[in-house]
């Protein structure tokens, strides 16, 4: 793939990235899932990460191909489970999402690589997330790419867990 960066998103990109997340939504619930809806992600998720520069894009040419949000905001439940790395800061990736039209590309995966990149460079100590019970995509992907499922957790309104996992970093 030629002519994509990583970069921020912008807010000017905030319908675009919301267009993004409906396709992703529509994709994910006509496969069984309910990890995203018409609540989550929402506009104003979405809008705080842009305002805060933890959204980042992947552009190819002028259309968004995915987004990624790289913080250390942990949700409370992650506080149960027995993280290998304890020490320094984890960076935590959330709202992974590729556009359906193009998934199955290494869209997800150089996504990934630049969160690597970006937590080493950034000085942490591991990588951490969640995905859905629900995400079989995800769930083949994260370890293939070194990470190590943690344990689970359980968010409300959502009827399967969300498994956890992490990447320590050398």
């Amino acid at each position: 793939m030629s002519g994509n960066e990583i970069r921020r998103g912008r807010q000017k990109e905030t319908g675009e990235i919301m267009n993004l997340i409906s396709k992703c939504v529509q994709v994910m619930q006509a496969g069984g899932s309910d990890q995203w809806d018409e609540h989550y992600p929402n506009r104003e998720v979405i809008t705080e990460d842009i305002n805060k520069g933890t959204l980042f894009v992947l552009a190819e040419g002028e259309a968004i191909a995915g987004i990624i949000v790289l913080d250390e905001n942990q949700a409370q439940q992650y506080g149960a489970i027995e993280w290998k790395e304890q020490q320094g800061p984890q960076l935590i990736m959330h709202r992974l999402a590729v556009h359906p039209e193009i998934q199955g590309k290494g869209i997800a995966r150089r996504l990934i690589a630049f969160a690597e990149e970006f937590a080493r460079s950034g000085g942490y100590s591991s990588i951490r997330l969640d995905t859905y019970a629900k995400n079989s995509r995800a769930l083949k992907l994260y370890p293939a790419l070194g990470y190590a499922q943690r344990g689970e957790i359980h968010f409300p309104g959502r009827t399967a867990a969300f498994p956890v996992f992490e990447k320590v970093l050398a």
